[in-house]
Order: C-alpha cells, then structure tokens, then sequence
C-alpha cells in the first residue's frame, strides 16, 4: 500500500510535520510505503487556471501547466491513500493545500451524458491530518469538512480527519501521550 501525504504547512518541521510523522511511522510499521511532500519545498507552482485543457485527455491528469505540481499528480494516481496536512489557516486549509487541490480539477473529466463528473482518483482512499492552535471547533472543523466533500466529490473512501488541536509546539507534540496513542492508531487505520 502507498500512502502519499502531501504537507501544507509552510513551517519546516512544525506542528503539522511533528503530527504527520507520528502518523506516517505506524503506517509505515503496519507495512505501508509512505511519502511526504512539503508543498512549501516546491519552487514553482501555480493554481488552477480553469483553462479545461485537462479536459482533453480522459485517462490521465492531462493538466497543461508546467509546473511542480505534475509529479505530484502522477504521484497520487500512483497512490493508494492521500493525506491532506494542513494547519488551519483562518477557518481554511493553508494556501499550499488549497492550491494544490485546486489543481487535482484535472482528475475530474466532464464527460458528455454523464451527470456526475468522471474521477480517475476513484475507488482510492483520502484522510486528513489537521492541526489548529484553537480547539476543534474553531476552524480544524471546517478543514475537515473541506477534505471530506472532495474526497465525497472524488469517489474515494473518506478515512476521517485526525484534528491535533491546541498545539503548541513540535516537542509538546512529540511528548503528549495521549496524542501519540491516538496518532498510531489512526496511521494504522490508513493501512486497513
């Protein structure tokens, strides 16, 4: 099983990576394949310019932006599972996250006759990895359900979002227990 995560924090090994990789251990000890990209790491990315040439192909992205985003798409036709790592960013995902999954249009091809769009990520699986220095319900919420209506959108499976909320910082994260319990148990769920 291959797990790409695709990181939107745009603070190297912050709280948002600390929590990831908590996660992304168990998987990799439950014997999945895991890959981390930092979007903040990519030099150059643009967002979706709605310009339909994706449209063109049907098997495939086909985005015809050139950009480092494409092997990212190829990545993720790739993958089993997708992770979306964001911290809440005013009731939102980050910039990064949201740009990229601007940028997963590509994956829907509106074919003619069909009243629901085409998903070339169907039948995959899609989690969220939330992190808010507020509580739950001031914003991880609403990145949740973000993620939960494309991945519905996507045809994939929805495995839940796991919310790591008033963090403070990547040491207290690494020495809550109970966050770590909880962080194991959910990167064994992206392999079952």
């Amino acid at each position: 099983m291959k797990i790409l995560a695709l990181l939107g924090s745009p603070r190297k090994d912050g709280n948002t990576r600390a929590v990831l990789d908590m996660i992304l251990e168990s998987a990799d000890a439950a014997g999945a394949i895991t890959e981390v990209i930092e979007l903040s790491e990519l030099k150059n990315l643009t967002g979706c310019m709605e310009c339909y040439g994706c449209q063109a192909t049907g098997d495939e992205p086909g985005c015809v932006v050139q950009d480092d985003m494409q092997p990212i798409l190829a990545k993720a036709m790739d993958a089993d599972v997708i992770v979306w790592a964001s911290p809440v960013f005013c009731w939102a995902p980050s910039w990064l996250i949201k740009m990229a999954m601007d940028r997963f249009f590509c994956m829907f091809k509106f074919e003619e006759g069909l009243e629901d769009p085409k998903c070339l990520l169907a039948g995959r699986k899609m989690a969220a990895v939330i992190t808010a220095g507020g509580g739950e319900d001031d914003g991880a919420d609403s990145v949740q359900e973000t993620c939960r209506r494309l991945a519905q959108y996507s045809k994939t499976e929805w495995l839940g979002a796991f919310i790591a909320a008033k963090v403070e910082s990547p040491d207290a994260i690494r020495t809550d227990k109970g966050l770590a319990e909880r962080a194991t148990a959910f990167g064994r769920k992206l392999v079952s």
